[in-house]
């Protein structure tokens, strides 16, 4: 009783050190934070949020130290890197990511350029592919709704999850202003391919929407090449060959990726009818998607997806 107890405290904590960030508070998130971090070094959701906070304070090379420690701790006592949420934060953090200084902007609204993308509140990219514009102020679209407005969305929101590079960005963006026709038809397949995976996470006995992104993943797979990156670490990339379908392989890849993981298990719904965003819940614990959209307006847990 008392671990879940102290499981339940630890994930309340988290949740509003990130409505703090939210507001501009970061100085009082660290606060928050920092003696937990202590307790729990390993506890990556909270290490990610700290790091988040330390780097709003002009204290980069405190949040790049943190880092450190908890991959160090992680690798001594269960043999494990750090998860994908960790290592993206900490790669923003050295690049400088304005993406991580956002905390004047309502937490829903992410733009990047002229492009105003779905907030990442899945933890996965296959997710917030699927996710809706719920919380912008407009009445509710239903899951899977319209935030694809043009090819170029599509281009630059699979840049700003890491599915595609940032020279393959450009040159989308460059080849769909050549050949505008053919963007929009790759636009359509897109979203063909977003409800067939939306589809396949909720609704797990669906079987021609799971033959959808089967397809759609095995056509992705002969595009890629395998690149080492600076690190010495290597990883997949659709290849630029893809043309403008370049980001639906990518997002094709990344739902696969999950359909084929355990952490597909965790995936949750959001109960507000408004949203219907999708999320990953490791803790089981969460009620929302995320508290800068719906916690507070929504009266009913959660479901598994």
């Amino acid at each position: 009783m008392h671990g879940t107890v102290e499981e339940l405290r630890l994930v309340a904590v988290e949740l509003r050190a990130e409505a703090q960030l939210a507001l501009g508070r970061h100085t009082r998130a660290v606060a928050d934070l920092m003696p937990l971090a202590a307790q729990h070094p390993t506890r990556e959701h909270l290490v990610a949020v700290l790091m988040t906070a330390l780097y709003r304070g002009d204290r980069r090379a405190d949040a790049l130290r943190l880092y450190r420690a908890t991959r160090d701790l992680l690798a001594a006592d269960f043999g494990v890197e750090p998860g994908p949420r960790l290592r993206e934060v900490q790669r923003r953090v050295l690049a400088g990511d304005d993406r991580l200084d956002r905390a004047a902007r309502p937490m829903h609204e992410i733009r990047v350029g002229d492009e105003s993308l779905p907030w990442s509140v899945g933890g996965h990219p296959a997710l917030d592919f699927c996710n809706t514009l719920a919380g912008w102020g407009h009445e509710p679209p239903l899951p899977g709704a319209e935030w694809l407005r043009g090819y170029r969305t599509l281009a630059v929101w699979a840049g700003h999850v890491g599915l595609v590079d940032e020279v393959s960005t450009n040159r989308l963006l460059h080849l769909a202003r050549r050949d505008p026709v053919a963007a929009e038809a790759v636009l359509d397949d897109a979203r063909t391919l977003r409800a067939a995976l939306y589809a396949s996470l909720v609704g797990p006995d669906d079987g021609p929407a799971f033959e959808t992104v089967a397809r759609a993943a095995e056509a992705a797979a002969r595009t890629l090449v395998f690149r080492r990156e600076a690190d010495g670490r290597g990883r997949w990339w659709p290849d630029l060959a893809a043309g403008l379908r370049l980001p639906v392989h990518a997002a094709a890849f990344s739902g696969a990726q999950l359909l084929a993981d355990p952490a597909r298990f965790t995936v949750r719904v959001c109960p507000d009818r408004r949203c219907g965003w999708l999320f990953l819940d490791e803790s089981g614990l969460r009620r929302w998607c995320s508290l800068g959209t719906c916690g507070g307006r929504a009266g009913a847990s959660c479901r598994s997806a």
